[in-house]
């Protein structure tokens, strides 16, 4: 009797986990939630809100299994490489978990805002094409904070049509 009792017990134990389980993953990643919290990323990280939740909207519209073509994954699109090169002790698999990558997509962004002295327009180019390709494209250039340098990239749509997206084209940075 006390065997059966004990199973019994056993059973709704591992059910009341699968349920647990259940309920925070639909929560984690429910939509609402993730836009939720991309808003809170945005704050606490000290980044402007609408440029960060329209950054996300454009990268992955919300889908935190999103992988492009280049391999880049999750909400903010993050490559495994640019997430080691934020975050020395990243663990491959991680930026599957919205949190997480919202964290270093913020981080990264953060960095990008520094190098390039706050100025959007460079700062989401380099997010979009690469600090490299960037880097060149601006080397004769003395970066003005306010000033809106998307011109520069009108020969590479991708880059052009993402910042406008971002920014919206009629915006100053």
């Amino acid at each position: 009797m006390k065997h059966k009792k004990r199973k019994k017990d056993n059973t709704r134990r591992i059910i009341s986990i699968f349920l647990v389980l259940f309920l925070l993953l639909i929560l984690v990643y429910n939509p609402i939630s993730l836009r939720l919290t991309t808003i809170g990323v945005a704050i606490y990280y000290g980044l402007n809100p609408v440029i960060f939740y329209r950054l996300i909207k454009t990268e992955s519209s919300f889908r935190s299994f999103a992988i492009s073509d280049a391999q880049a994954i999750g909400l903010g699109q993050i490559k495994e490489s640019t997430a080691f090169y934020i975050h020395k002790e990243h663990k491959r698999g991680y930026l599957f978990l919205p949190l997480y990558n919202l964290k270093l997509a913020a981080k990264y962004l953060n960095y990008l805002k520094k190098r390039y002295n706050d100025n959007w327009s460079l700062t989401l180019a380099a997010y979009n094409w690469g600090e490299s390709n960037v880097n060149r494209r601006i080397s004769s250039h003395q970066i003005e904070k306010d000033k809106d340098y998307r011109h520069l990239f009108s020969d590479i749509p991708e880059t052009y049509n993402y910042i406008n997206k971002i920014l919206y084209p009629k915006n100053k940075t």
